[in-house]
């Protein structure tokens, strides 16, 4: 069973929330000018167009749940009481369920799978939304309070539920349980799948802090643990190791960002790399790293003084204290870094405008303003999801030259 699944607004980079994880401006070292292409003010003047073929307005931002899944060219999401799917090449709804999910979308072509508000994962069949199974999670909420989703993952006939319980093993076709862990007193969020699987949990202690986990996908046994740290999420992986940016903070020197090359044998650190030096850690640490595996790329926080944001890109095999390949600045804050195909990337800053950037030449191929509090734009098959405020826009994907 070949499981799809595509990025989600359940991870917003920091830049833009902390589960609205805003970032106070401050100012940060800069690399040297000689270095920076100043992509907001390159624009070039090609046949992209970022302006939407169709708009949406879903309503009270508030009352939108924040799990919208674009995969190919369907987008399913929640408003209210209402599960939708929608055809985002056509702006058309196909169907709606009524639940109210909480978590992603995962799907196999034929069937899609959610977590709803009361605690249920639920199957549903893709084409028509017809029901085919629910079951009781682990963890079940309290009256009047909603069921919360850390993770929700699909793979090799398995649906892999991550919540305060701990992480459960679900087969697909039949909604059993295959085996359930149990997590501490926060439970687990699973980052990645594969030969092993890649949870982190919250450790309590004078800092809050995230531990990582390495469990068999195969019995749920834990096979290693790497607490040395504090890692949040996975920034690509290879069949030997993965890489997690390591965001312990601190009030002395340090640098802006530091990456972890971590064994998915054993856990344990391989190598470190860090890069751009700034002279407090807690207050100039980069707002978010990205990679497509090929490149990382390094958020810096909008430096006041300056009045602009400056982006740093890296070869993933760049040594520490290298300095960046390429730089990129923009006349505002920086609230979404998405990465689509051929060195393109989706550039969404804090003053509502939609970035095209071609990362390679540094120059802008396209822009569009969007009114609303900007969120993550999705990258479906043929089509982006721009998300504003209450609103969803259609922007038919454009085809890099």
């Amino acid at each position: 069973m070949n499981m799809n699944r595509k990025k989600t607004v359940s991870r917003l980079v920091v830049t833009s929330m902390a589960v609205a994880l805003l970032a106070s401006p401050i100012s940060s070292i800069l690399p040297g000018q000689g270095h920076v292409a100043s992509a907001a003010s390159a624009e070039d003047k090609s046949s992209y167009n970022l302006k939407p073929m169709w708009t949406k307005t879903l309503g009270d931002p508030s009352k939108i749940s924040p799990q919208t899944t674009l995969i190919k060219n369907s987008l399913y999401y929640s408003v209210g009481k209402k599960y939708i799917a929608f055809d985002a090449s056509a702006g058309k709804t196909r169907w709606t369920y009524p639940a109210t999910a909480v978590s992603q979308t995962v799907t196999d072509g034929k069937s899609v799978w959610f977590t709803d508000a009361t605690g249920r994962l639920i199957k549903l069949n893709a084409a028509t939304g017809k029901l085919q199974w629910k079951v009781k999670t682990q963890s079940q909420p309290a009256k009047k309070e909603s069921y919360v989703n850390h993770s929700l993952h699909a793979a090799d006939g398995v649906i892999y539920v991550g919540d305060a319980f701990g992480l459960t093993a679900y087969n697909a076709s039949n909604g059993k349980v295959k085996w359930k862990l149990k997590g501490g007193a926060h439970g687990y969020k699973l980052l990645q799948t594969g030969k092993i699987l890649v949870a982190t949990t919250t450790i309590d202690g004078a800092l809050t802090t995230s531990g990582l986990q390495g469990i068999d996908p195969q019995n749920g046994k834990v096979k290693w643990t790497q607490n040395d740290g504090d890692h949040q999420d996975i920034l690509f992986s290879n069949d030997k190791s993965f890489y997690s940016r390591d965001v312990t903070e601190g009030i002395d020197a340090g640098y802006a960002a530091n990456i972890n090359e971590i064994s998915l044998t054993n856990g344990k650190i391989m190598a470190t790399r860090s890069y751009i030096p700034v002279d407090f850690v807690e207050d100039q640490s980069a707002s978010d790293v990205v990679s497509d595996g090929e490149y990382f790329y390094v958020i810096e926080k909008y430096d006041e003084t300056q009045k602009k944001a400056v982006v740093s890109r890296f070869k993933t095999d760049s040594p520490s204290k290298s300095e960046p390949e390429k730089t990129y600045s923009f006349e505002a804050k920086v609230t979404e870094w998405s990465l689509g195909d051929s060195g393109i990337a989706y550039v969404r800053l804090e003053n509502g405008k939609l970035l095209m950037l071609d990362t390679n030449s540094g120059r802008t191929l396209a822009s569009a303003q969007y009114k609303g509090t900007p969120l993550p734009t999705l990258i479906g098959q043929d089509v982006l999801v721009v998300q504003h405020g209450g609103q969803i826009s259609g922007v038919k994907k454009p085809v890099a030259q």
